[in-house]
């Protein structure tokens, strides 16, 4: 009886070792598939974005109806594969358009640009981006390169853009 009861444990012990052995593997496919989909989602701040095409500048001073929040001047710059979205309406995967803000300096009649207030991103690629038409948003709080304040897919960001639809969820015009 001692024998099978040994040859019982002998066996049991297997059979836990294989289940952790399974579970240990099942635990680092999770970690290995948990962090790809975090490196797709990563922050994707766009380096020298200042070199690229200059879409336009609008400039919104105090006492007007929007927020003090987007008080300040209005930068929006484009890559070229945005640059040609302009053109066609239609912007291809891998198109990024930024939109700084800086504070509106007024000195002796002139308005300048003054310090950066914040960075927001769009960058298009409708596989990864179906719920958000195809782009993803990421906005960025003063200086800051790799903290993405937009904490909800961009959910919230694409909420207002579904109203430049026409235009392929873009508000800005290149002239």
């Amino acid at each position: 009886m001692t024998n099978r009861s040994g040859s019982s444990h002998r066996t049991q012990f297997r059979s836990r070792a294989r289940s952790r052995g399974w579970l240990l593997f099942l635990s680092a496919w999770v970690a290995l598939s948990v962090g790809v989909v975090h490196a797709a989602e990563s922050v994707q701040y766009p380096d020298n974005f200042r070199r690229w095409v200059h879409v336009g500048t609008g400039v919104i001073l105090p006492g007007g109806t929007l927020p003090e929040s987007e008080q300040g001047m209005h930068h929006i710059f484009a890559n070229p594969k945005a640059v040609d979205g302009y053109s066609s309406g239609e912007f291809a995967d891998g198109s990024v358009i930024v939109y700084e803000l800086r504070e509106a300096q007024q000195k002796t009649g002139v308005i300048f640009e003054g310090e950066r207030r914040r960075v927001d991103v769009m960058i298009k690629d409708s596989n990864l981006y179906k719920s958000t038409g195809g782009w993803r948003f990421e906005r960025f709080w003063a200086n800051d390169q790799t903290q993405d304040a937009v904490h909800d897919g961009g959910a919230s960001c694409f909420a207002c853009h579904t109203n430049a639809k026409t235009h392929a969820f873009v508000f800005s015009q290149l002239h």
